[in-house]
């Protein structure tokens, strides 16, 4: 008997291992999904002074999170880093503040609404601001999603007791809880514009020099979904997320 008959053709065996490859790919993937969920949108005005002095911390318990690659991203953008901040228009700083895994009914929308420097109690549910920037998530807001002291209803809250099978909805089930978990880590940033620059436009530069500086706040949040927590995994996807978003900016 010809053994050189039994034997598969190349190209079906060509096949057999690429379809062996994809089906390995696919099925050991255990990202679900990443993203950035910020507190508000800053708006920089124009200005032909691109200088930028950056400040970057990590407080979290992750410190393998690096927030580096922001310098890279900025001076491939054309803007001069310099180590003097008085010497630079926009003064950038970043704070690395939480880096945990989240509760399941932690989302991080809801860390994100809370502000810049709200608490982050164990588990990523977020507590009242300490500085009254951005306010925590329950501030003036009463029962139901209703605003104290009168004013719109916060919508989000009333969808959110909707899908919970709240009274008043009769009939309505939560939804399915959602496979995996939440690795998430909160960057507050803040970027002072010295208004050294002459803003395209706008008033001279001495003009708006009088003015004082302005300054704005953000709050960051960095997550990867996961089947399985996995934080090596998660890590640079979310430096990455966050780098680019401040970058993002400008």
């Amino acid at each position: 008997m010809n053994n050189a008959s039994q034997r598969p053709a190349p190209h079906a065996l060509r096949l057999t291992v690429i379809l062996l490859v994809l089906a390995l790919s696919t099925g050991c993937s255990n990202v679900i999904r990443s993203g950035l969920m910020n507190s508000n949108t800053i708006f920089l005005d124009p200005s032909t002074n691109h200088t930028a002095y950056v400040q970057l911390r990590n407080i979290s318990e992750n410190q393998q999170v690096t927030l580096n690659e922001l310098t890279t991203k900025l001076t491939t953008k054309g803007y001069q880093l310099v180590k003097d901040p008085d010497h630079a228009n926009y003064w950038i700083q970043a704070k690395l503040v939480y880096c945990h895994k989240a509760a399941d009914s932690v989302t991080p929308e809801m860390v994100a609404q809370a502000g810049f420097g709200a608490g982050i109690s164990s588990g990523g549910s977020t507590m009242v601001s300490m500085n009254g920037m951005g306010g925590g998530m329950s501030g003036g807001m009463g029962m139901g999603g209703m605003p104290m002291g009168g004013g719109m209803p916060d919508m989000n809250a009333l969808m959110r007791m909707a899908m919970a099978g709240s009274s008043g909805f009769p009939g309505m089930q939560p939804p399915p809880k959602e496979e995996g978990v939440t690795y998430l880590c909160v960057t507050d940033v803040q970027i002072t514009d010295r208004r050294m620059g002459k803003p395209l436009g706008q008033p001279t530069s001495t003009q708006q020099a009088s003015a004082g500086p302005k300054v704005q706040q953000m709050r960051m949040v960095g997550h990867v979904r996961q089947k399985d927590l996995d934080i090596p995994e998660a890590t640079p996807i979310i430096q990455e997320k966050i780098t680019t978003g401040i970058a993002g900016l400008f």
